[in-house]
């Protein structure tokens, strides 16, 4: 009966948290052309797979710039104030890169983990997610070794490749993990899958998010911090060729994605997309394109857009805003 009273009473919470979610859900206007980064972060080469801290301050990506030890590598850019422009990249260091290649960062919601994707020997196999801990959040580089994260049948990574990882927590305080993955099981060559975060921290092998997936590759999931919003990358059909970014919304995080509509006023004949992120407010967008007039072979830009209308907040809301 005790038991039947917690399921009851967390099943009420959940719909209750869920309403106040859709009543206040933000209203966008579209987003903007999207403009270069610029040379401050991109240089002749490849530019690619970014995270930006909350704080709009910092912004993390890969590159296989010179300065580097491996394949590609993870640098930091800072600046003072959002207004103010990016200073000059800053390499990771030995706790992060390795002769191997480094990329796809993404921040933890509080910003003490970072994970990213490396090939480097040790692994399960193909491409693995690790992560490195930070006591200060605000220490771009106080970043601890990096530990993988375990291999299936426990753990998330796979023998081939497991990629782009991205959070939000969603109605009920279960921190989701969308990652994608070329494991077998899928409906095509990459594919989108969850996993929610355990008790200890650690991952299990998630399960495809068939609404997101096709047998297209599809990669790159930003997932705003509501859960109710995902953009990403895909070559399926309708596109404007290449990798097109695609979005799909819903009005809880229970519910299924609605069918993914294409970003065409932000894709180009070719490939848009790698790893995606909203900065923290849900108005700007950062991605990388290969499109013609860059500063290299991939670039990063960004799009922007206003809040027209409700409030952006999620179950995390209370929990991290004090770090902040």
């Amino acid at each position: 009966m005790r038991r039947a009273f917690i399921v009851m009473t967390a099943a009420v919470i959940a719909l209750g948290v869920g309403a106040i979610s859709i009543a206040n859900a933000p209203d966008f206007s579209d987003w903007s052309v999207p403009v270069n980064v610029g040379p401050a972060i991109n240089t002749g080469l490849v530019e690619s797979a970014v995270s930006v801290s909350k704080n709009g301050l910092s912004i993390y990506f890969a590159s296989n710039r010179a300065g580097g030890i491996g394949d590609w590598d993870l640098w930091v850019a800072q600046r003072a104030s959002i207004e103010d422009d990016w200073g000059t990249p800053q390499w990771l260091g030995f706790n992060i890169n390795s002769g191997s290649r480094e990329t796809h960062p993404a921040l933890s919601l509080d910003e003490h983990r970072l994970y990213f994707v490396s090939n480097r020997p040790g692994g399960c196999g193909g491409t693995d997610i690790y992560v490195s801990r930070r006591r200060d959040r605000r220490d771009d580089f106080g970043w601890e070794p990096a530990k993988n994260l375990g291999c299936m049948p426990d753990y998330i990574n796979s023998p081939l490749a497991d990629e782009t990882p991205a959070f939000f927590e969603d109605e009920i305080g279960q921190v989701i993990m969308y990652f994608s993955s070329t494991r077998t099981g899928g409906l095509g060559s990459y594919d989108i899958y969850a996993s929610v975060m355990r008790d200890d921290d650690t991952f299990g092998p998630g399960e495809m998010v068939a609404e997101l997936s096709s047998s297209s590759p599809e990669n790159g999931a930003a997932i705003r911090r509501d859960g109710l919003e995902v953009i990403f990358a895909s070559s399926r059909a309708g596109g404007l060729g290449g990798m097109d970014l695609w979005m799909a919304s819903r009005d809880s995080t229970a519910e299924p994605w609605s069918t993914p509509t294409n970003l065409s006023a932000l894709s180009s004949p070719s490939m848009d997309g790698c790893r995606i992120c909203f900065s923290f407010d849900g108005r700007v967008l950062y991605f990388t394109s290969e499109r013609p007039g860059g500063y290299g072979l991939r670039d990063l830009y960004m799009s922007t857009r206003m809040k027209v209308r409700g409030k952006l907040g999620s179950a995390a809301e209370g929990r991290f805003k004090r770090d902040f």
